[in-house]
């Protein structure tokens, strides 16, 4: 199973809930740096996600932003799906 599946796979195991009891931690653990764009932040998902797969993606990414120092904290961090 590559990256995107397993992704794919957690989002789809999960509720906007679960969302927003993630960790820090776990939600670093799932971003990526977007190719191209460095120092930008987020997270890749399939395009043909439905409605509730998006709600969830919407609320990670509100996690996301929730996190002060992204930048800094994801320097140096090894990539963990």
């Amino acid at each position: 199973m590559n990256e995107l599946e397993l992704l794919d796979q957690w989002v789809s195991q999960m509720s906007v809930a679960d969302v927003k009891n993630l960790t820090e931690e776990e939600v670093l653990d799932k971003i990526l740096e977007r190719p191209g764009h460095p120092g930008q932040y987020g997270f890749m998902f399939p395009t043909s996600m439905g409605e509730d797969f998006a709600i969830i993606v919407c609320a990670l990414i509100k996690r996301m932003g929730q996190i002060q120092n992204l930048k800094e904290k994801m320097k140096g961090r090894t990539r963990c799906v």
